[in-house]
């Protein structure tokens, strides 16, 4: 029997989980991350990320960042998938735990504690449309929606220059039905083991870590404007200063440039880690992390090339 949040998302989309890890072809990736301007790109989408962060000690402890993220995603997928002749369907305390515990998000607990904290917070509301109140049903706000899109337009923005057609690409992100689409697809795409680090395995971690993807992002996005993307010199950071941007500690922040040291990944010129620069294949690796989870065939960006056929397009990576 698969596991309950399986039985969750089989609700949701009508075609069973594919086997299938990726649909980009790695000379599509290849092509996409040789272009003139995906450096400028790349730091636009990391520095993007790392301004747009909002996070407290509270929220570390009760959830990582990335999990927070897929929670949020999990959360309005939920509500936009819900069908209004199935009372069952939509978002709801039980659902949500189900899936958050199934799929690795968090505990059955945290998940309730996210919730409430969600509803506290103005991005869930209860469903004041619902008859029998045991269904508990929660309904996204503007708020929530607001809050992704901001994030998708950061990485849309950055993607803009890199296709013919960026510019209304970025213009959608502010369609209802288009948000619609791309976060049921989003979660698809989860769903059939489309992961951020599957172009980048030995990225993991920095996704394994709190705060992780979110330093890794200050270190990509900190070079000087005349270095590469990621920087090959060394770039003096403050351990302190990452700790209370990111709301984790500083052994924390220490520990973590240090593991990802001895892993390969940014190495550190002093012993304080505080000039850390990026080996050449690894600089590859983080290169690969971005732009680069594709959307399903059925879900792709809809708009029109010249010719008149559909282009693919790719998602935003780090997400």
């Amino acid at each position: 029997m698969p596991p309950v949040g399986d039985q969750v998302l089989a609700s949701v989309f009508s075609s069973a989980p594919s086997s299938r890890q990726d649909v980009a072809p790695p000379a599509a990736v290849a092509a996409l991350r040789n272009q003139a301007g995906f450096a400028a790109a790349m730091r636009a989408s990391a520095a993007g990320l790392v301004k747009l962060y909002q996070g407290s000690h509270l929220l570390n402890w009760l959830m990582d960042d990335r999990g927070r993220l897929l929670f949020g995603y999990f959360a309005l997928c939920l509500h936009a998938t819900r069908d209004p002749a199935d009372p069952a369907s939509g978002l709801n305390p039980t659902r949500m735990r189900m899936l958050a515990c199934d799929l690795g998000i968090c505990s059955p607990g945290r998940a309730l504690a996210m919730l409430s904290l969600m509803r506290f917070g103005g991005y869930l509301t209860p469903d004041i449309d619902v008859v029998d109140r045991r269904q508990r049903r929660l309904v996204a706000t503007d708020k929530l929606t607001a809050l992704l899109r901001e994030r998708w337009r950061v990485h849309f923005a950055a993607m803009a220059p890199l296709f013919p057609d960026g510019e209304g690409m970025l213009a959608a992100v502010d369609d209802p039905q288009f948000t619609r689409g791309l976060i049921i697809a989003m979660v698809e795409r989860f769903r059939e083991g489309f992961r951020v680090m599957t172009h980048a395995e030995d990225m993991g971690l920095f996704g394994e870590r709190n705060a992780g993807i979110l330093i890794c992002s200050y270190l990509i996005a900190a070079g000087e404007a005349d270095d590469t993307v990621p920087p090959t010199r060394p770039v003096p950071i403050s351990i302190a200063a990452l700790a209370r941007r990111f709301a984790v500690s500083r052994p924390h922040v220490l520990k973590l440039l240090r593991d990802a040291e001895a892993a390969g990944l940014p190495a550190a010129a002093t012993a304080s880690c505080s000039s850390p620069r990026w080996p050449k294949a690894h600089a590859i690796s983080s290169r690969r992390c971005f732009f680069t989870t594709p959307a399903p065939p059925a879900r792709r960006w809809p708009r029109q090339s010249p010719r008149g056929k559909r282009q693919d397009r790719l998602l935003p990576g780090p997400l």
